[in-house]
């Protein structure tokens, strides 16, 4: 429904919803919500200038909405991630992870570019390799270049800032550089012991330690942390919404999909040259596609985003979940962020929409969600570290379907994967944080809003659609300079 956002005003949505009269506030299943009659309302009272909307609320530091035991949490091992091929063929067997592999997306498919297969013409793949190539032809390592001068080499003081100052000024910085949200944590000893992956996922003959250093090293089978205090700075880098809602099988959903790495493997090496440059040092990724932790684990703990039904993505309130996270390790002090509810993990218990359209039924229908590790392929699962209450998707099949042929759609399927710039969405958003009566009408919203997954000749609209610079609004958090 393409004139949607032209025909539906805020009122007429509020009214659909059945909460004209009544209150957003008075729907609203937490008591702490204050009281909304309409959207008006809602943006002029205080808390719609906030940085997060009124519906995001601050968690205490370690207490995400996704239950965790940190008792009995064991820490990631990346050589026994489902991207693995040892680990395919743990479960599968040597022959049939090669019959599966035999193609994958970066072969051309050229019978689909001959027959302009809709997602798979020869423009969308030749689309799809290209936004790879940049991160293929500019390396980046553990320590950073270590091009610019430091104030140890030129006699200047270092910069000396608060915590407070400190994530300030990193966030302008990656927000300049291209990042989306920020969010800031110091590494506890249970982090180390928990969180951080025993051995390097993408690199998996390295090991990740903490030894009596003053300055972490790269080792030949080991990368080395400083055992003093340090922090993680978590970042997002969003994705083409639209491009993703060409899934699957598409090559506009993989250029989308590898445009975070992109993008990365030109951000960490200016920003870990900015760190260095003031003085302190900035312990990266050294292959884009994996750093020292989860990446979701971090952005769920600093408040950027929410656990999923997809044990493989989290959700964010601002991005949903058509987003990247990042995170480096600095001994600059900064201030914490802390865990949000933004509704996004309890709605997600209640909705099952990624899983009815995933092609390859690896995401649990389960209506709650569980401490017990699953069994794969009639195996204990050895991919999922204990110690979390979650829905475990099957990771490997996962994996596999799209190193063939490429998918996404349990991104852009999700009820979350909305544009924000019309404020009807908030309205939609804060329902879904604060209301969950309405849960199965906004469930099926989607194709209303003209949201969802597109099929045949749709998926080449996007080649005439007018969309912002990088597919995604990087003006979401923009209150100055008449953005």
């Amino acid at each position: 429904m393409p004139n949607f956002h032209s025909i539906v005003s805020r009122r007429d949505f509020v009214k659909a919803l059945g909460l004209a009269g009544a209150g957003i506030g008075t729907a609203a299943a937490t008591a702490t919500a204050p009281m909304f009659h309409d959207l008006d309302e809602v943006i002029a009272s205080p808390s719609a200038a906030n940085e997060r909307p009124w519906w995001v609320k601050d968690r205490e530091l370690y207490q995400p909405t996704l239950e965790v035991d940190w008792d009995i949490m064991t820490p990631p091992d990346g050589r026994v991630s489902g991207q693995q091929t040892e680990t395919q063929i743990h479960y599968l067997g040597s022959e049939e992870v090669k019959r599966r592999l035999s193609s994958n997306i970066m072969s051309p498919n050229v019978e689909a570019a001959i027959n302009n297969t809709p997602g798979k013409t020869l423009r969308d793949q030749a689309l799809g390799f290209s936004s790879i190539v940049p991160m293929m032809i500019h390396g980046i390592s553990f320590m950073g270049p270590g091009l610019i001068p430091t104030p140890a080499t030129t006699g200047a003081p270092k910069w000396e800032g608060t915590p407070e100052e400190n994530s300030r000024m990193v966030r302008s910085v990656l927000t300049f550089l291209g990042a989306g949200m920020v969010g800031f944590g110091e590494i506890s000893s249970q982090e180390r012991e928990k969180i951080f992956y025993t051995y390097h996922k993408q690199v998996p003959n390295k090991r990740q330690v903490f030894e009596d250093v003053d300055v972490g090293y790269e080792g030949t089978d080991k990368y080395v942390f400083p055992d003093r205090k340090l922090y993680k700075i978590s970042m997002s880098l969003p994705m083409s919404r639209e491009m993703y809602r060409t899934s699957d099988r598409s090559s506009l959903q993989f250029a989308a999909n590898v445009s975070r790495y992109r993008h990365f493997s030109m951000l960490q090496p200016a920003f870990q040259e900015f760190i260095r440059g003031i003085g302190y040092h900035c312990y990266g990724y050294p292959v884009p596609q994996a750093g020292p932790m989860p990446a979701a684990v971090s952005a769920i703990l600093t408040g950027l985003a929410e656990s999923s039904r997809n044990s493989g993505y989290c959700i964010s309130p601002d991005y949903g979940p058509v987003s990247g996270f990042f995170t480096f390790i600095t001994d600059l002090p900064v201030e914490p962020t802390t865990p949000i509810d933004a509704g996004i993990w309890r709605f997600c218990q209640t909705c099952n929409k990624c899983a009815q359209n995933c092609p390859t039924q690896v995401i649990p229908y389960d209506k709650e969600p569980s401490w017990e590790l699953p069994t794969l392929y009639g195996k204990p699962d050895i991919i999922h570290p204990s110690g979390k209450r979650m829905f475990y998707a099957n990771h490997i099949e996962c994996w596999m379907y799209c190193f063939e042929g490429g998918c996404g759609t349990c991104m852009a399927t999700c009820t979350f994967n909305v544009n924000g710039a019309a404020m009807v969405h908030d309205v939609v958003k804060a329902t879904l944080a604060t209301t969950p009566m309405f849960n199965e009408f906004l469930w099926k919203a989607d194709k209303t809003f003209g949201y969802g997954v597109k099929s045949g000749e749709e998926k080449e609209d996007w080649w005439d659609l007018s969309l912002p610079s990088m597919g995604w609004d990087t003006t979401s958090f923009s209150k100055h300079g008449g953005y």
